[in-house]
């Protein structure tokens, strides 16, 4: 969650904290913006950490495994987006 932000210019430093670890962000991205991406990341930890029941995932292997779903929904997204394109074009 965001936890500090120290504006700076036309960036924004936000400190968050996700798994217990504590990170600073800058960037142009709103601090509202940088806390639901955090909110998105904790959820899918959770996600990953029920699917798994009582198996003990170190934090590198949750990091991976959230990696993995965010890639995969970014790619069918990516695919969805290509072939809405392609109709676009197709119907000009």
């Amino acid at each position: 969650m965001l936890t500090r932000v120290v504006p700076q210019k036309s960036l924004n430093r936000v400190t968050i904290k996700i798994m217990g670890d504590e990170y600073n962000v800058v960037g142009p991205e709103s601090p509202e913006y940088i806390n639901r991406l955090v909110e998105t990341i904790e959820s899918k930890v959770e996600a990953v950490q029920k699917a798994h029941g009582d198996a003990k995932l170190s934090k590198t292997q949750l990091a991976i495994l959230v990696a993995l779903q965010l890639t995969d929904e970014l790619e069918k997204l990516r695919i969805t987006h290509e072939k809405m394109e392609k109709l676009v074009q197709a119907a000009k």
